[in-house]
């Protein structure tokens, strides 16, 4: 949609939101000395069509909040603000939706209407890639001097299998201290819980806590102008202009009293904070509403709206009653020209600038399919007629409807074994979003494991937990996290071990047997014994045989042999066994001097393993250098090149093994 957006329903009305937003910003603009870099991260995830307590929906309510701030940001020079979305594009059940974020604006100057234009018309769509768009947003930011600040607004936890503290290591990596603060909308303890230790952490279940947040997050680096700027509307009915009778009244989409317009003779006017506005115009007969109207600062902020009555358009839903959760087709007639007209749905009882799934149309008549919430509340179908200055009118209506919940129901074993893998079948709505998965008994709703997608497979198969106890099959829709239907599971333990040598020589290979479900996410690895949960050297998944083969660091010391599993994070160690790796013997037979250029001949000791090799460098280069080389898998003697420019060098004898790859045994050659 274009930059004037529908917002959905305020809150109540309470002392003004905007008024609270400025206090909390601070009381003037100030010019920053050296260059600060913001971005902000919008979650445009499935579920940001979720209602608020206060009955917001809250992809509604950070348009509004962003609005305002974006509206009231200064006019710095030295100011840089951009825009990175997430889970606007991919459904979060279709491949590609753990990749989806875009950064739509970069960090150059405040392009402050395409700021408003991408906040206000982006449409939650898909799944919650946290981890993955802070990676993507080290590469966002330049590495020079200056403040850097990232503001992401989220609604849930991470829902790819990303792990935000390791995100944050890109950061590092580019060597930019970033200062990133989280501000979640209305999150469950679990979610809230995943953000600990990862920046500054906010939770807002309302439209001022919200304000008041990202207020909190960007007044380190910038505080946004409270001054307010004049507005003017002109009215128009039938191609001439209205001069009197009409009231105007500005009220923020973020809540607050409304502003009356002053009438000056034609048009009208008055001040108001910089923003997200709806218009209300009431006539003798009559009262329409303007919804999505942007107000900031350096903007001509001028709007026209034409108060003609217009004949209404018929829309008719079907199927009634729709699945809760599922679909419906609106067909539309009897519309004016426009091409950016859009039809939406919204509860019967929303304003109107509420606005829920919508889609553009431009001939006088036709049909969209629009997603119904999981929700049993009275609804209605709206076709929004949109005016030049970008604001909309609702000129057609439908019946209203009412959607149904589906009888839901999920078939599993009532028994299985820890780690084990499962076939659950389900019956229901196979609406969008809709997954089985597995959680601990009386967990909270929105908590999984392993899942899949009904739309996916019936029956489906779940690998289930690794620890026994008590549990819960559940169907569920990620949209709205509700859980719709349950099945009991107990699991009980299973057995685990691995078997292998005692001893063994470093570097070499190793056959090792494993007793276990034989997931394909388990696996057998090698770590130095005490090693952390989860560690991992070199491995083998169980899915490829067994026994498997391993092989063993090069440096000797006490080890383990681990039976481990992906199916959870941290990898928990299920089974282990000591090894101990003892010292191998390397050596290297090579003449002492050799001309430039000249090939000799090399003798070597060693296990003459598949990634080890032997090479020629200068004396004391780091470990890990390399130049000419032959791999001892080639042969024994092999053959190197000396280099063409005389000095003293050293062969080396190295592995691939490790990184970077060590020197296991070297001798000295001088080059002439």
């Amino acid at each position: 949609m274009n930059t004037h957006t529908p917002m959905v329903a305020t809150v109540a009305r309470r002392m003004g939101r905007a008024a609270a937003l400025a206090a909390v910003l601070g009381s003037a603009a100030h010019a920053q000395t050296t260059p600060s870099h913001v971005e902000l991260i919008l979650d445009a995830s499935g579920s940001m069509f979720t209602r608020l307590p206060d009955g917001q929906t809250r992809i509604a309510a950070a348009q509004a909040v962003l609005t305002d701030l974006i509206g009231r940001l200064p006019a710095d020079p030295n100011l840089n603000v951009g825009l990175r979305v997430y889970g606007a594009r991919t459904i979060a059940s279709e491949p590609g939706a753990c990749e989806d974020s875009a950064l739509t604006l970069p960090m150059q100057g405040i392009d402050r209407q395409a700021l408003l234009q991408t906040v206000n018309t982006t449409r939650p769509r898909g799944a919650t890639p946290i981890a993955y768009s802070l990676t993507q947003a080290a590469n966002d930011f330049p590495t020079g001097a200056g403040k850097k600040l990232i503001v992401l607004v989220t609604d849930g936890q991470e829902s790819c299998r990303g792990d935000l503290k390791a995100a944050l290591a890109a950061f590092k990596t580019r060597g930019i201290d970033v200062d990133l603060r989280i501000v979640g909308i209305d999150l469950d303890a679990r979610a809230q819980q995943s953000f600990a230790g990862v920046g500054t952490f906010v939770n807002a279940r309302s439209v001022p806590e919200l304000a008041s947040a990202l207020g909190s997050a960007v007044q380190t680096v910038a505080t946004p102008a409270q001054t307010t700027v004049p507005v003017t509307v002109t009215l128009t009915s039938g191609g001439q202009p209205v001069t009197s009778g009409p009231t105007v009244t500005f009220t923020g989409s973020a809540g607050g009293v409304g502003t009356p317009l002053n009438n000056m003779g034609g048009t009208y006017g008055a001040n108001v904070l910089p923003g997200a506005y709806t218009a209300t115009v009431k006539t003798a007969t009559d009262t329409q509403s303007f919804g999505g109207l942007s107000v900031s600062i350096g903007a001509a902020n001028t709007f026209t709206f034409d108060v003609t009555p217009v004949s209404g358009v018929q829309l008719n839903v079907t199927p009634t009653p729709p699945v809760a959760g599922g679909s419906v087709r609106v067909a539309y007639s009897g519309a004016p020209a426009g091409a950016k007209n859009w039809v939406t749905i919204a509860r019967r009882s929303d304003p109107d600038r509420a606005y829920l799934d919508y889609v553009y149309v431009q001939t006088p008549s036709g049909d969209v399919t629009l997603a119904v919430p999981d929700d049993e509340s009275e609804y209605e179908a709206r076709y929004h007629l949109a005016n030049p200055d970008g604001s909309t009118r609702v000129i057609g209506r439908s019946a209203p409807f009412t959607p149904k919940r589906a009888a839901v129901s999920v078939t599993a074993p009532k028994t299985a074994a820890a780690g084990s893998r499962i076939q659950v079948g389900w019956q229901g709505p196979n609406n969008v979003g809709d997954y089985v998965t597995i959680v601990p008994k009386g967990a909270a709703d929105g908590v999984y494991t392993d899942y899949f997608y009904t739309r996916d497979a019936n029956p489906g198969t779940l690998t289930v937990p690794v620890q026994a106890g008590d549990y819960e099959v559940r169907y569920n829709n990620e949209r709205s996290g509700r859980v719709l239907a349950t099945a009991p599971l107990s699991l009980s333990a299973n057995t685990y071990a691995v078997q292998g040598p005692d001893t063994a020589v470093a570097g070499s290979e190793i056959t090792v047997s494993w007793t276990g479900p034989g997931n394909p996410r388990d696996y057998v690895t090698i770590v130095k014994q005490g090693a952390p949960v989860g560690s991992y050297l070199t491995y083998f998944y169980t899915r490829d045989g067994n026994p498997g083969r391993l092989k063993t660091p090069v440096a000797p010391g006490q080890y383990e042999l681990r039976y481990s599993t992906e199916a959870t994070s941290p990898n928990p160690t299920l089974a282990s066994r000591p090894i101990t790796l003892t010292g191998a013997t390397y050596s290297l037979q090579a003449p002492r001097e050799g001309r430039a250029g000249e090939s000799i001949q090399i003798r070597w000791t060693g296990p003459g393993h598949p990634d080890e090799y032997v090479t020629i460098v200068p004396k004391g280069a780091p470990v890990g250098t390399y130049t000419v080389y032959f791999y001892t898998r080639s042969g024994n003697p092999g053959t190197l090149k000396l280099p063409a420019t005389p000095g003293e060098y050293e062969i080396r004898y190295s592995t691939e093994a490790a990184s970077p790859n060590p020197t296991l045994f070297s001798v000295p050659i001088t080059v002439k």
